[in-house]
């Protein structure tokens, strides 16, 4: 019974690609910086019922995205070619997007704003007034759910960026490494410009990696923002183990509390990784996620601001330049940034939000300060 109940937040699949036999593979753990040698994937990125005792959500991940999206990346592995149709074009950008609101930092990070909002609001009902609520927890009984719906959804307005397979080919020297937390937002036009957010569907810069094998990794990428020179027909080679090094560090920085990687792998080589980054904010550290501001009037208003942790390192790609048009681009002070608007499905989107925000924006004049 026990076995039937394991869910995986990482697919099986998916990390059998980074292991040379089909039953273990070799990981880090973060927290308790260990390395564990051939781990059982079976017992790996696992919760007992972590979609729920119905299924439901295990089902649709499994029979509706998992299996055809093996086959689609078996593809890739073995002809260095993205699908041709638009609907397996389709199928490999949302299962991207879902293996990220899947997995088990994206279901605590939920968990941690739900705790924060609801002790927020109960804190004002008199009738609790005595019970002291940070003795409890509070938690959503499926926290997933809500963001595998949202990835799902999401998945038109990531469909104008531009597909790349990085190859490594450093004649054995590197292998590309991936975490539970395997797909990367990054953005590298905000981050030159000291810009707190651009992780979004739609900013202007977007870039989301996924390594799918210890020698291949997908990259998702706005071709208006970047201009990528050596690569031809959506490949891009790297022969420096120093580029390789790069992405392996942004991949270790995003993980959640594991490392996974190729038995070839050197241990000494990720213990240096982590001893690089030791200093570096952790993904899991939840509490950076979260921050309360309040009003300056006699009232006390509340606002509370969730953003999930990226990585924020900067890193100078030797293969990636910054377009001359973003670099002309002005970001505005606001948080909102640059949104691409080539897509007709991002134009759409914006204007329902647009329309949205104007209906339900509730009037106030309150200035509010971090506490």
């Amino acid at each position: 019974m026990a076995e039937k109940n394991r869910q995986h937040y990482v697919p099986k699949f998916y990390l059998k690609n980074f292991s040379n036999t089909p039953k273990a593979i070799d990981t880090f753990n973060l927290t308790n910086a260990k390395y564990i040698q051939n781990a059982s994937i079976k017992d790996m990125c696992q919760r007992h019922n972590f979609y729920g005792a119905d299924k439901r959500i295990e089902n649709l991940l499994n029979e509706k995205i998992e299996t055809k999206a093996c086959s689609l990346i078996r593809e890739v592995l073995e002809t260095s070619k993205f699908p041709q149709s638009i609907q397996d074009y389709m199928h490999l950008y949302m299962f991207l997007l879902v293996s990220e609101a899947r997995n088990l930092k994206i279901a605590e990070s939920a968990n941690q704003a739900m705790d924060m909002l609801s002790k927020a609001i109960l804190e004002h009902y008199p009738e609790i007034q005595d019970l002291d609520l940070n003795k409890f927890t509070i938690k959503l009984n499926e926290p997933s759910t809500y963001s595998i719906e949202a990835a799902i959804e999401g998945t038109p307005l990531v469909l104008d960026l531009k597909p790349l397979l990085i190859v490594e080919q450093t004649m054995g020297a590197r292998r590309f490494i991936t975490s539970d937390n395997p797909l990367i937002r990054y953005n590298s036009f905000y981050l030159s410009k000291n810009y707190p957010g651009g992780f979004g569907y739609i900013n202007r810069g977007a870039q989301f990696f996924f390594p799918i094998s210890p020698h291949m990794c997908i990259l998702l990428y706005d071709e208006k923002a970047y201009d990528i020179p050596d690569q031809q027909d959506h490949i891009l080679i790297l022969k420096k183990g120093k580029d390789v090094d790069q992405l392996n560090e942004l991949f270790y920085l995003n993980a959640h509390n594991n490392v996974f990687f190729e038995q070839k792998t050197k241990m000494e080589y990720i213990e240096r990784l982590h001893h690089k980054n030791r200093r570096e904010p952790r993904i899991a550290n939840l509490e950076r996620e979260t921050n309360t501001f309040r009003a300056e009037d006699s009232q006390g208003g509340k606002l509370l601001h969730f953003s999930h942790n990226r990585v924020r390192k900067k890193f100078h790609f030797s293969w990636m330049k910054i377009s001359n048009y973003a670099n002309e681009l002005i970001i505005p002070a606001h948080m909102g940034g640059i949104n691409r608007t080539e897509s007709p499905f991002i134009r759409e989107f914006l204007e329902k939000r647009k329309l949205e925000f104007e209906q339900e924006r509730p009037p106030s004049s309150n200035k509010f300060f971090r506490t």
